[in-house]
């Protein structure tokens, strides 16, 4: 993937900034991907601001549309994801009380898939407002790590991979206790 789009950018910078843009906008709706990774490809072949600007944007836009279809068109499908996650009770019960803080939360530590996020709060009754800025915030930290750690990738390859997977191993981590204790907490 990386050298294909090394081959577009290549050919034509605009094309292949809105190549990589597209590809986060598309990523947001695909559950379990590593949108991390892909982030760090992209970091590592624009500048960290052109990159940031890519990998933030383009989430947060495939974000805000797939809440939007949740809300408008996918609501019946959107139920059914819902009660399949149940299980984390304490994030329905937070995303009825404070939306916002809610989709902070899961967007800063990882208790549920990105693309379930987007659906699931679709059907709440949070505004479009919160969530936007819910996910801007949430989303800020993880895509520049990612950002920084593919643009830093080619001169310290070591380095580069050990900070990011430091960072997602605290993530990880964070987010089990948290699912663990929202699960225990409403049993």
């Amino acid at each position: 993937m990386k050298s294909f789009i090394i081959n577009l950018i290549e050919m034509n910078i605009v094309l292949g900034a809105s190549f990589s843009f597209l590809l986060m906008v598309i990523l947001a709706f695909i559950p379990a991907m590593p949108i991390p990774l892909v982030a760090s490809i992209i970091g590592n072949i624009f500048s960290i601001p052109v990159a940031l600007t890519i990998n933030l944007g383009g989430n947060v836009l495939g974000s805000c549309l797939m809440f939007l279809l949740s809300r408008t068109s996918f609501k019946k499908f959107a139920e059914q994801k819902m009660n399949k996650w149940k299980s984390v009770t304490g994030f329905f019960l937070l995303l009825e009380r404070n939306g916002f803080l809610a989709v902070l939360i899961a967007r800063l530590i990882p208790i549920m898939p990105s693309a379930a996020i987007n659906l699931i709060v679709g059907i709440s009754n949070i505004s479009m407002t919160s969530f936007i800025l819910a996910t801007i915030i949430g989303k800020f930290p993880t895509m520049l790590a990612a950002t920084i750690a593919g643009s830093q990738f080619n001169e310290h390859p070591a380095i580069s991979i050990l900070l990011f997977s430091l960072y997602f191993c605290v993530l990880i981590i964070i987010g089990y206790k948290l699912k663990k204790h929202w699960t225990y907490k409403n049993e």
